[in-house]
């Protein structure tokens, strides 16, 4: 039931986030290439129609010239500011402590 509740808790948080946001507010959170190349990072697989959404809305950028790399990453890193607490909460419920 606990579970339950924070996944209630973080799904409403974001609700309330995309209602609150607009044009203007996601171009500044995901819109901006802070790295022109990506070849410093990992691989990660993506569903083949969450990839090809993602590239959709990448090529839209043309002035910005935002890479898929820069994109993704803007999106984690929004994404571990807003549920940080809830995460690490998530986290410590289901890690028990070596000592």
């Amino acid at each position: 039931m606990r579970n339950t509740n924070l996944f209630y808790k973080l799904a409403m948080k974001i609700k309330i986030k995309i209602q609150e946001t607009g044009k203007e507010q996601f171009q500044k959170l995901f819109m901006v290439n802070r790295f022109p190349s990506g070849r410093s990072g990992k691989v990660v697989y993506l569903r083949p129609e969450y990839h090809e959404r993602l590239l959709r809305i990448v090529q839209l950028s043309r002035e910005e010239k935002i890479t898929l790399y820069s994109y993704i990453d803007n999106i984690m890193e929004h994404h571990f500011r807003e549920f940080g607490e809830e995460i690490t909460a998530y986290f410590n419920e289901r890690n028990k402590p070596i000592l």
